[in-house]
């Protein structure tokens, strides 16, 4: 409410900094279902390799670039990172907009330089965004973001092609068509296009970036990265004759905008800026940092780039800056990482979380009670307007005296209203007696532990589809491995006429001129290959003649034993000595696992208690936790980790990339941050 009133009154647009971004897009949504313009400024993945990359977030960037200088937003959100990272200058970006209408005389070679200087590829026939042709009198263009006004005179936005016919250098007509049918299906009379790219080299900056190559080539001694910069010298070289783009021109974006502009610069002062989380948003802050300085450091290091040109982001002084100059509100539940700030006021709201009540009816019914009884004004969020007319029915029907907020009711003391609007998360606010109830469904994707049960017996003809279907995991090159004849390479599958009959048949070729012809149905017997060089393809492969493969799995068979001894003395000896028990659950426990954001399964719910449990033993701990990617090992992980603390240790988690680490660690502080838990990361 502050917000759509601040930037209604100010006719502003207002920026908020998140930590993550799924609260970025979640409250995009939410503003938007709230009557404000919104738009989500994602962060850039630079392209620093002579590769061709996706431009999709690219083109979410420019349009939010766009709107902005348009003055068509109300709020944009964005991480701390993202509002950092260098970008188009705002004047680069006023001069590549394209505004044609009737009055637009059009020259379609001087078009089609336009277009080619804003970033768009020449096609023969445009099939994607930031393309477009040119045939005749015709130009057909595919914008990336935009507007149009209508023939009605009404301003619209979009992203759809747009087809331009010429009479000589006049507009003739100007519509949007359609990619498959090539029609015209909307007339238009104006169009405002954005550029294509967020990187606009000029020639001026081409030519210094050759010159920059060349000095780099010549200074570095390491054969790999000179052969690196010869080949991003020719992929110049050939942009300068016109034969396609710069696809690396985001490691050199300092030099081909030393202004060094970022999203804060599309802001003027006295900006309304709201900060969701102002400690976490640090620590992402930090982390992205670290992790920007880690690709640099690597890049200095092998010589690939001069030291000049490697910066990419500006620093956390510059967000400090910016914010001094503005309205900064800053949206905590405690008032944590705001130590030195000069603030001109506080408020505080005395709340109580809450969870979603579902379908649960009568735990709904009988908190509603209580609420109404205590005369609470309550709000009830449903999940649309067909399940809140149908939810305002029920109330009534026991009683209750309900309203749909489209009924135009003031909330009163003692009322249900419900709303469909957004599904916020539960609360009570203590003081002025309100409480925002919800029925959001109690399952989240992504947080749920798999509690299907395998069986122990299958069916052979289930078998039997299960082996057929697993060939399609392979592709002709692949290497497997027989159970009876060894490492083999697989050859597809070929139909075979045997005996009158035709059948198909695996083929897997062996060292020499051999190759086996498996029955598709024996498929049972090949798994993928998934050892040493398995991805190189530097292994022998077996021979069908002899006794190698035989032998091979007696020596394998015969090291399984040794490691079995091995692992029988060992288990022998930790048994003996005895382990470090940790405390029991005790209240501070049972709150961190309370602040759990979503609702746990049966699995997963064991999982923690059986791990517990282990922690609680005096035997040394040893246990495995199994699960596939988004399944809720890491809220396990982390109730562990907070037991271990609250025990008196130290936790360390290891993980097997810096990607990873980055994300746990910003995980971990989130989580924790409220337990008074330290959390660090090292790579």
């Amino acid at each position: 409410s502050l917000l759509r009133d601040t930037v209604k009154e100010r006719h502003a647009c207002a920026l908020l900094l998140c930590a993550e971004e799924r609260d970025c897009v979640r409250l995009r949504a939410m503003f938007g279902r709230y009557g404000l313009r919104a738009a989500f400024f994602v962060g850039r993945d630079y392209n620093f390799h002579n590769i061709t990359a996706s431009h999709d977030y690219e083109h979410e960037r420019l349009e939010v670039l766009f709107w902005l200088r348009q003055g068509m937003l109300d709020v944009v959100l964005t991480t701390p990172d993202a509002a950092l990272g260098y970008t188009i200058p705002t004047k680069r970006l006023d001069d590549a907009v394209l505004h044609l209408d009737f009055s637009t005389r059009v020259e379609p070679s001087a078009l089609a330089a336009r277009l080619l200087a804003a970033g768009y590829a020449r096609v023969d026939m445009v099939d994607g965004k930031g393309q477009f042709a040119v045939r005749g009198g015709i130009v057909d263009i595919y914008p990336t973001g935009g507007s149009y006004v209508d023939s009605d005179g009404e301003l619209r936005e979009g992203a759809s092609p747009v087809r331009i016919e010429l009479f000589d250098d006049e507009i003739d007509r100007m519509g949007l068509f359609d990619i498959e049918t090539q029609r015209i299906h909307t007339t238009v009379l104006q169009v405002t296009l954005p550029p294509a790219k967020e990187l606009l080299p000029d020639e001026q900056a081409m030519k210094s970036l050759q010159k920059t190559l060349a000095a780099q080539i010549k200074s570095n001694i390491d054969d790999p990265a000179r052969e690196l910069l010869r080949r991003e010298a020719a992929t110049l070289e050939a942009a300068l004759a016109g034969s396609g783009d710069v696809p690396y021109a985001d490691k050199y974006i300092s030099l081909i905008y030393p202004e060094k502009t970022c999203l804060l610069d599309y802001f003027p002062d006295r900006t309304a800026a709201l900060i969701v989380g102002t400690a976490a948003m640090h620590e992402r802050l930090k982390g992205a940092l670290w992790h920007a300085d880690q690709t640099v450091k690597d890049m200095l290091e092998s010589g690939t780039i001069a030291s000049k040109y490697a910066e990419y982001t500006h620093r956390a002084p510059t967000l400090e800056a910016f914010l001094e100059k503005q309205v900064t509100l800053h949206v905590d539940s405690m008032s944590y990482g705001l130590s030195g700030q000069r603030l001109a006021g506080m408020f505080g709201f005395r709340s109580k979380q809450m969870v979603s009540f579902g379908e649960n009816y009568d735990l709904l019914f009988e908190d509603l009670s209580s609420y109404l009884d205590r005369k609470y004004k309550v709000l009830l969020l449903a999940e649309n307007e067909t399940a809140a007319k149908n939810l305002c029915g029920l109330l009534r029907d026991k009683g209750y005296l309900a309203y749909l907020e489209t009924e135009n009711k003031d909330v009163r003391a003692g009322e249900v209203c419900v709303i469909w609007q957004e599904y916020l998360q539960g609360f009570e606010l203590v003081s002025p007696r309100i409480a925002v109830l919800s029925t959001a469904p109690q399952t989240r994707a992504g947080n749920v532990v798999n509690s299907g049960k395998i069986k122990s017996k299958k069916k052979k003809k289930d078998a039997a589809t299960r082996a057929i279907l697993s060939y399609a995991e392979l592709t002709v090159g692949d290497l497997v491995v027989h159970e009876d004849y060894g490492i083999g390479r697989y050859t597809g599958i070929e139909t075979l006429n045997t005996a009158g009959s035709t059948r198909d048949y695996i083929g897997i070729q062996y060292a020499g001129s051999d190759k086996l012809f498996l029955p598709t149905e024996k498929l049972d017997k090949v798994s993928k290959y998934i050892g040493a060089h398995a991805d190189d393809g530097l292994i022998k492969l077996s021979k069908l003649t002899g006794d190698s493969w035989n032998r091979a799995k007696a020596k394998a068979k015969a090291s399984v034993k040794d490691i079995a001894k091995d692992l029988i003395k060992l288990y022998a000896e930790r048994s003996r000595r005895p382990g470090y028990a940790f405390p029991a659950d005790d209240d501070f426990q049972r709150s961190f696992e309370a602040a759990f954001d979503y609702e746990e399964t049966d699995c997963q719910l064991r999982a923690a208690e059986e791990v517990k449990e282990d922690m609680c033993a005096t035997a040394p701990m040893d246990r495995l936790l199994c699960g596939d990617v988004g399944f809720g090992k890491t809220e396990v992980a982390m109730r562990a980790a907070y037991k271990a603390v609250m025990g008196g240790k130290q936790v360390a988690v290891l993980v097997p990339t810096t990607i990873l680490a980055l994300q746990h660690y910003q995980t971990f502080t989130s989580r924790m941050r409220a337990f008074g838990v330290n959390v660090d990361m090292i790579s």
